[in-house]
């Protein structure tokens, strides 16, 4: 908070959420020399751990400007409305990416044994993935305005969307619903989604 307040408020949000990707991509791509045992010298778990608190910073960093937006464009007297339905759709989106990448486990051999035999190819394509699909996050940042006048812009346009509005549910919902299908194969039948 302390660093987004002094150093960051000045920024376009779009600029903001580009600098993280790009940032939170690099960090990713750090795991291929973690693969490979680079780690410049420093333990392998240290450079791990490095990774994933480097990771969480610039996650909070790119969570402020979402919340900014969310207050602002909160109707009055609806606070509590908007707040839970944000929550929602925050969590049903971790949760759905946890299901994602538990489904992608499929496509290259990550299993325990695969990498105890020393093949980490699997877990290399993976990793080049998954980090591939973060960086996509940026086509998107044309969607989000530049800065909290654009946004009072937003927020007094009194037009609304019902296609909109049901894009929004049918995602929320069908994302819940396919994290639980996920969660309930996995408790019934372990293993049948690439996991070991």
């Amino acid at each position: 908070v302390v660093t987004y307040k002094y150093y960051f408020i000045k920024w376009s949000w779009r600029t903001i959420y580009i600098a993280c990707t790009m940032l939170n991509g690099f960090l990713s791509f750090l795991q291929l020399l973690l693969i490979e045992g680079t780690t410049f010298g420093i333990p392998p778990f240290w450079f791990a751990l490095g990774d994933d608190v480097f990771a969480e910073f610039i996650a909070g960093i790119q969570f402020l400007p979402t919340t900014i937006m969310m207050v602002h464009l909160c109707p009055t007297g609806s606070e509590g409305a908007s707040y839970a339905m944000f929550t929602t759709v925050n969590n049903s989106a971790l949760t759905l990416s946890s299901a994602i990448s538990a489904n992608l486990l499929n496509i290259w051999d990550v299993s325990k044994t695969t990498i105890q035999q020393g093949d980490y190819v699997g877990m290399t394509n993976l990793t080049i993935l998954t980090t591939v699909l973060q960086l996509s996050g940026i086509l998107f940042v044309c969607c989000l305005p530049h800065t909290k006048d654009e946004l009072m812009n937003l927020k007094h346009d009194s037009r609304s969307s019902k296609i909109g509005g049901f894009v929004f549910l049918f995602v929320t919902f069908g994302s819940i619903l396919y994290s639980i299908r996920v969660g309930v194969l996995t408790i019934l039948y372990p293993g049948s989604l690439g996991e070991s």
